[in-house]
């Protein structure tokens, strides 16, 4: 159970890193219109990294306290 949630909020955070490289890349590299769709693609891959990070921090918080009261 531990390493279950160990690894989802690795992926959430792998997923936030990805969506920051993509943003910074395009600002870095690109120039145009696909600088302007790589940046709104980074920035929605950070939104679902957060999104993920978010509600598997929820989900344990509330695993924890049911095991307190129990």
């Amino acid at each position: 159970m531990f390493n279950n949630r160990i690894a989802v909020l690795v992926i959430s955070f792998v997923t936030v890193l990805f969506g920051l490289f993509l943003l910074l890349y395009s600002f870095g590299k690109i120039s145009g219109f696909d600088a302007l769709d790589i940046q709104i693609k980074g920035l929605i891959i950070i939104g679902e990294g957060l999104l993920l990070l978010v509600v598997t921090s929820v989900f344990i918080s509330v695993q924890e306290a049911k095991k307190k009261t129990m």
